[in-house]
């Protein structure tokens, strides 16, 4: 992407470069291996980004948590595709706990920023607070606990990014902040097994 002065334009839009990289920044995490340029020509000397992120997600994670102190180094990274009804879904989550309270969590839907969550959201949520229980349980971590962990306990310090694509994906409202389409039970399923044989 390339932004040049037109002098025939009398009135034109006025791009900032900043809010333009970091939502460029966010396509190239969400599409691992697509190498975006953003080039600045209105400026002397141009002003140029570039991003490529070969680990896509997993390397989002790590952009969330710099200055932070990680609990593990490497971010766990879920993937999978599995055929919903109307075609296929393809599913990409990746996590990193760190030593904050707070919980930092992304969901997108066909690249686009779902900040009100949604299903896939939902699942992921659900799926996670079950398997960490059921790991700890079948490892003997949670002798002593009386009852099991709630969402607000495996969410704490978490940094999480939920990524999923799918044909016809169904919106609620007109900013496409929440997703509607019926995928909680798939997501589950694969937070479920691809994190339960993680642990």
């Amino acid at each position: 992407i390339t932004f040049k002065p037109d002098p025939t334009v009398m009135e034109a839009s006025e791009f900032n470069f900043d809010t333009l990289s970091q939502r460029l920044r966010e396509m190239a995490f969400l599409n691992k291996g697509l190498k975006i340029t953003l080039r600045d020509e209105r400026v002397e000397g141009d002003k140029t980004a570039e991003f490529l992120y070969s680990g896509g997600i997993a390397e989002f994670i790590k952009h969330l948590n710099r200055g932070k102190g990680v609990l593990h180094d490497k971010p766990i990274y879920l993937e999978g595709e599995r055929e919903v009804t109307d075609g296929i879904l393809t599913m990409e989550i990746a996590l990193q706990y760190n030593d904050g309270y707070s919980e930092t969590l992304f969901s997108f839907a066909n690249n686009i920023n779902t900040v009100d969550g949604g299903t896939h959201l939902s699942g992921f949520r659900t799926a996670l607070t079950r398997t960490i229980n059921y790991a700890g349980q079948q490892m003997g971590l949670f002798k002593d606990v009386k009852e099991n962990l709630t969402g607000d306990d495996v969410r704490e310090g978490l940094g999480a990014v939920i990524s999923v694509k799918l044909s016809q994906p169904q919106f609620e409202g007109q900013t496409k902040g929440n997703l509607n389409s019926d995928i909680v039970g798939t997501v589950q399923a694969l937070v479920n097994e691809k994190l339960g044989a993680f642990f």
